[in-house]
């Protein structure tokens, strides 16, 4: 997700309009346009970037995000391209070292870099360990993640793993990893006859509702916490 996406899609998820979000951050509308069609050449000043944050209701993590994509929009692209090469052959070689460490095990399950109890992403390439559970079975269809983020607290600690399952049905109210676009969430389950939603357990982190056409799918159920290790 880039900066605009991330910009955007807040705004209509708080059902601001362009004029009204524009006038709450003291910015002109057509300066905010421009920002949303990036036309602008730079992201916006550090000032004017907190009152963004602060009209769309940012937690201390999500501002974290948005500062960050901000940065990125600075970036020169030629540094960015080094650095993702870079970033890509070092997870390769980590992966393969690990892998040849520990040979053909059965009980090996990949640790995935990151998942966000609030935004994030991950991938078969960001696979940074592999961790063995003694007596696990059936374990190519199990994968874990680190958690980042406190909005399933207490159901699930910043800082745990969470093992998860493929290719099995997540029920109204059970916990799963979930796609919607390319954003990765640890979240909660709801299911109604008018909507579905990924609830946080942390009661002061609002629903995530699924929209039409948004591209929504899970990728494994919660079926272990791992914490304080």
């Amino acid at each position: 997700m880039d900066f605009i996406t991330f910009l955007k899609s807040r705004r209509e998820q708080l059902g601001y309009s362009q004029n009204k979000f524009s006038k709450l951050v003291n910015i002109t509308q057509s300066y905010f346009n421009s920002i949303e069609r990036g036309e602008v050449k730079n992201p916006p000043s550090k000032e004017i970037l907190e009152r963004i944050a602060t009209v769309l209701e940012l937690n201390s993590e999500e501002k974290k995000q948005m500062f960050y994509l901000a940065a990125i929009e600075r970036t020169p692209q030629v540094i960015l391209d080094t650095l993702n090469k870079l970033e890509n052959e070092i997870r390769v070689q980590n992966k393969n070292n690990m892998q040849n460490f520990l040979g053909n095990s059965e009980n090996a399950i990949p640790l995935f870099e990151r998942i966000s109890a609030g935004p994030g992403a991950f991938s078969d390439e960001e696979i940074t360990d592999y961790i063995v559970l003694p007596g696990l079975r059936n374990s190519n269809s199990l994968f874990a993640v680190n958690v980042v983020g406190d909005s399933m607290e207490p159901t699930i600690k910043n800082g745990s793993i969470i093992i998860c399952k493929k290719n099995i049905e997540i029920r109204n109210g059970e916990i799963g990893a979930f796609f919607i676009d390319d954003q990765a969430y640890v979240k909660r389950l709801k299911i109604t006859k008018n909507y579905i939603a990924l609830i946080s357990d942390n009661p002061n982190y609002a629903p995530i509702y699924i929209g039409p056409g948004e591209n929504f799918h899970a990728v494994g159920k919660v079926i272990k916490v791992l914490s304080d290790i």
